[in-house]
């Protein structure tokens, strides 16, 4: 499904990427408030008593707090939880498939992605970035990857890196029935987190749209060359 390339393997051995691949979806949900009230709760339970410098040193965020680290960054998820748990952001997507993803990311801390799968042309690449590849990003902002980054591509163009997120052209819509999804774990997470957090976003996405089918729910790692 997703090549890795060698450079990945030599720099980053041990780099997880979830993948999870979902089509027919023909629901269209709106997002509730309550469900929203619901996971917060949870949420705050969950992370009670944490100190932010208590998270930043709990697992899987350790590892990716580390791989930012590189790149003069901290960890963005960190601050959404933060703000999360603070009453200072609430998920303002109208989308509930976005919002599943969201709910998820933050209740798993680990980057995740989504994409509308019939505006992917494969094979699909892991690789790292040069520093020159530009693309638009979800926000409509044009950004260029960092060099070094990791970065996802199709056969036309690349659509997503840590650092920058998604892209606009193939991001979720109101019409998307085919997604993909996909998790980034950096070397230090492992395969077993990553499937953890693939099987309850599956469980999420199926309690959002009973009639859609699981077409690949699988882990690959970059093994060292």
């Amino acid at each position: 499904m997703i090549i890795f390339e060698k450079d990945i393997k030599k720099v980053y051995p041990g780099t997880i990427m979830g993948v999870l691949i979902v089509r027919g979806i023909s629901e269209r949900a709106v997002c509730k408030k309550e469900d929203e009230a619901i996971f917060l709760k949870e949420l705050r339970e969950k992370y009670e008593g944490f100190t932010r410098k208590e998270l930043k040193e709990q697992s899987p965020v350790d590892a990716y707090a580390s791989y930012y680290k590189k790149f003069g960054q901290s960890y963005h998820l960190l601050a959404q939880l933060d703000s999360m748990l603070n009453g200072k952001k609430i998920c303002d997507s109208k989308l509930p498939l976005l919002q599943s993803m969201f709910f998820n990311e933050l209740e798993s801390m680990m980057l995740t992605a989504g994409h509308d799968l019939n505006r992917l042309k494969p094979p699909l690449r892991l690789d790292l970035a040069a520093g020159n590849e530009a693309y638009q990003s979800i926000s409509g902002r044009d950004v260029t990857a960092a060099a070094g980054d990791i970065i996802l591509s199709d056969s036309v163009r690349v659509f997503s890196s840590i650092l920058k997120g998604p892209d606009y052209d193939t991001r979720i819509t109101p019409d998307t029935s085919d997604v993909l999804f996909t998790i980034y774990a950096p070397p230090g997470i492992g395969a077993p987190k990553v499937r953890t957090a693939l099987k309850k976003l599956e469980k999420r996405i199926l309690a959002l749209a009973p009639n859609c089918k699981t077409e690949i729910l699988q882990v690959l790692e970059a093994q060292t060359c």
